[in-house]
């Protein structure tokens, strides 16, 4: 679990996903349900990033991992 990129995280908070690692990294955290992916940026063609957003279970694993 790449515990990096959830600390620099907030809740509700839409973060672009080369701000935060590895495109294989981000889908991982997807898949087990830590991160949403909200397609659209303000950019547009090819340097048109997803954005990604945590969600509760990521809250959860990441507030569970700092106490």
């Amino acid at each position: 679990m790449p515990d990096k990129i959830l600390d620099k995280m907030k809740k509700g908070v839409y973060y672009p996903g080369n701000h935060l690692g590895q495109k294989r990294k981000l889908s991982d955290m997807v898949e087990k349900g830590y991160l949403k992916r909200m397609d659209g940026s303000f950019l547009c063609g090819p340097d048109s990033e997803p954005n990604y957003c945590l969600t509760d279970k990521g809250l959860s694993y990441k507030d569970q991992r700092l106490k």
